[in-house]
């Protein structure tokens, strides 16, 4: 009996149980597996043949035989017999499309703890399978053909793969590729390890091993955008390989702890990697940047990274290498935290604009120059508020090894000492320079090794240094800097502090402090605070916005916000962003891989002011045939923010077309309130305030109330609620 039950197997694929569908073999044409049968149970290799679509609709459940991972010969073939553990082998492509209340499962089929099945590994010709709203669990490694491993979840040697909203749980690999073809991008994912073990050769598992192929050198690098995804647990994150330029986009890691990576060492072919609005709490892995090349330029911006726990844990480090121009800025640290650079004479690094608080252990800077030596980068570190907060008396604010970085303009406070300085003999020099720092130390000890040379000019000391003769100390402030208020955490500046108008100028400071606020030299002389804050200034002027899908209202994140010649922002996971340009007047261009580009322009930006953008994308699915401004055909939608508001809101809209416009408000009954424009308006991005008063200057009572904007014989409305 069990002789025929395997012919049947091979010809026809599938055999009915009593408790599911018992499929294996080949798979010869287009086959729909839909929830009906639950489970499928691959008991033999499952081949999906080349131009053959495997589609699996919302709620089934693959289960695969696995078998015991301590014996990894349960996983490969021996003399022309399977491994116990079986697999699916994709020459055609499977169309895994679940839902978030019907999910798609792979998994094993036995129960036991320590069974694992062998994943599913899609061959190099095969088309481009997709997977959305699956959840695949349980996989190890598996020969597909004799001594050739396939070593995650989805080993796609195609080079190309589609995956959105899966969860990859108590895997090897969850996906894995050493012949990436084309860009990749994965959102909305949960990646997990539960801390689980591998006999050898396998040490730990890994969530993300992705590479192109070494030879031949494509004509550019892939672009790899990992967004809204979330990890946990204990694995090397990836992706780590050849000829990629990451992108790691408002991700969330908790409780992740990194094991040790591909060592990249300091080969250009490894790509540039980018991190922007991401969140680390605990755990050991923070957020940064690397530059391939001296041409590259990256980022690490408006990252969070807290870790509130022991000292004797690996603190989350932020930072910044390579051989290009890197800016780390407007990130926040809290607790077990450092940022640390270890290339800082290869690369440029402007690190700015981040607030650091450190609870435990001892220097919260880190600067060192590894192999190779001076390439003529060099380490800024300006405009930062830097806080020691914790127990620790032997804390410091920094160590520096065979590196000369520039530290200016920041605001160090509650430190002991100064640091520690040195360079190893034979290796390059180590010259630090302090300059119009606020640096408040209880002690002042600086320890130096082989220190070349140093400045400590123009700060504000709250106690004197401790006199060593390698630093030269010159038109330093003894003084209490005077802050608005410590017990809230404001350590902007009082009038009366001797900080405002003390600090030199540099040239390489920018026109804006810690809060994005102007730096002032007052009466043309050339002068500035000392400090992160610059006093009594106004805010350099903004755009503060939201983006959200046209057909349906909903906020869109991950939009990448573009001005010229400016770094790019971000929409988060709310759909807003928050983009300090400066006065000027824009065109901005919003783009993501699955909507239309919209580019606004005449964006108007007043100093001291945010200018109101609500930007509508349309999707891909949608036509849009200039793919940057919607049909004149259409009006634009209206927005308002806030929205209920009190007492005032500003309504907002982006005109396709210049015209003649009436922009009016209504109460619920129909009546005219109040007409707040009528006349031409150029192309563009337009606001108007309302201030909830009628026409006669009369504030009017809470309730809904519409907006209505006419341009010839076309018009929307859009609703606005009133709450006192």
């Amino acid at each position: 009996m069990k002789r025929i039950l395997f012919v049947l197997l091979l010809t026809s694929t599938t055999v009915v149980l009593l408790f599911g569908l018992e499929v294996g073999g080949h798979i010869t044409q287009d086959t729909i597996w839909s929830p009906e049968n639950n489970p499928y149970i691959i008991n033999s290799f499952l081949y999906i043949d080349a131009e053959v679509t495997l589609t699996i609709l919302p709620g089934t459940q693959v289960r695969c035989t696995g078998a015991d991972k301590s014996n990894i010969f349960n996983f490969m073939w021996d003399e022309g017999a399977q491994p116990l553990s079986k697999m699916m082998i994709v020459n055609g492509r499977i169309n895994a499309v679940g839902t978030p209340d019907m999910p798609i499962l792979f998994d094993k089929y036995q129960r036991d703890i320590d069974y694992r099945w062998g994943g599913i590994y899609i061959g190099p010709d095969a088309q481009v399978s997709t997977f959305e709203y699956c959840e695949f669990r349980n996989s190890f490694f598996c020969d597909y053909v004799p001594g050739t491993w396939s070593l995650a979840a989805i080993q796609f040697d195609n080079g190309i793969v589609k995956v959105r909203s899966c969860v990859f749980e108590n895997n090897l690999g969850a996906l894995h590729t050493g012949f990436l073809q084309s860009d990749l991008l994965l959102y909305d994912c949960k990646f997990i390890s539960l801390n689980d073990s591998y006999p050898n050769p396998f040490a730990f598992p890994g969530f993300l091993g992705l590479s192109a192929a070494p030879q031949p050198v494509p004509e550019q690098n892939y672009q790899v955008t990992i967004a809204k995804c979330y990890f946990t647990g204990a694995a090397s994150l990836g992706p780590v390989g050849y000829y990629m330029d990451v992108l790691r986009l408002n991700n969330v890691m908790q409780d992740f702890t990194s094991r040790d990576e591909q060592a990249q060492g300091i080969r250009s072919e490894y790509g540039s990697s980018y991190s922007y609005g991401n969140i680390s709490y605990n755990g050991n892995k923070g957020w940064g940047c690397r530059s391939a090349t001296e041409t590259d330029t990256v980022y690490a911006r408006r990252n969070r990274m807290i870790k509130p726990t022991d000292p004797g844990d690996t603190p989350i480090s932020m930072g910044g290498s390579g051989f290009g121009t890197n800016y780390v800025s407007d990130n926040y640290m809290y607790g077990n935290v450092r940022v640390q650079t270890l290339m800082t004479n290869a690369t440029t690094v402007y690190m700015y604009n981040n607030i650091i608080e450190k609870t435990h252990g001892y220097e919260v800077l880190r600067f060192e120059n590894r192999p190779p030596s001076n390439q003529g980068g060099q380490m800024r570190f300006f405009n930062n508020l830097v806080r020691y907060i914790g127990t620790s008396e032997s804390n410091r604010i920094a160590i520096v090894r065979n590196s000369s970085p520039l530290l200016y303009n920041n605001s160090f406070i509650g430190f002991r000492n100064l640091g520690t300085f040195y360079a190893y003999p034979d290796q390059d020099s180590c010259e630090v320079n302090f300059t119009n720092n606020i640096l408040d130390l209880s002690r002042g000890l600086t320890e130096s090794h082989n220190f070349n040379a140093g400045y400590i000019l123009n700060n504000c000391l709250t106690n004197p240094i401790l006199e060593n003769s390698q630093f030269t100390y010159i038109d330093n402030i003894i003084a209490d800097p005077v802050f608005a208020d410590t017990l809230s955490g404001d350590y902007s500046l009082q009038a009366e502090s001797p900080c405002i108008d003390a600090g030199i100028f540099r040239p390489d400071l920018p026109a804006f402090d810690i809060r994005y606020h102007k730096r002032i030299s007052p009466n043309g002389v050339r002068a500035v605070d000392i400090g992160a804050y610059e006093y009594n200034s106004v805010y350099i002027g903004g755009i503060n916005g939201n983006v959200y899908d046209a057909e349906t209202g909903e906020v869109v994140d991950c939009v990448k916000i573009e001005i010229r010649q400016k770094l790019p922002e971000f929409s988060d996971t709310l759909g807003c962003f928050q983009y300090p340009t400066g006065a000027g007047i824009y065109e901005v261009r919003a783009s993501r891989w699955d909507y239309h580009d919209r580019v606004i322009r005449n964006v108007t930006v007043i100093e001291g002011e945010d200018t109101i953008l609500s930007i509508p994308l349309r999707p891909l699915t949608v036509s849009n045939e200039d793919e940057q401004i919607p049909s004149g055909s259409l009006l634009p939608d209206l927005k308002n923010y806030p929205n209920p508001f009190n007492p005032q809101t500003t309504i907002s809209f982006i005109l396709p077309e210049a015209g003649t416009v009436k922009l009016s408000l209504y109460n619920l009954k129909g009546q005219i309130v109040k007409v707040l424009h009528h006349g031409p308006l150029a192309a563009g991005n337009h606001n108007f305030v309302w201030n909830g008063c009628d026409t006669n200057g009369r504030a009017v009572s809470s309730g809904l109330y519409f907006a209505r904007i006419e341009q010839g014989n076309k018009h929307r409305i859009h609703k606005m609620m009133l709450m006192k």
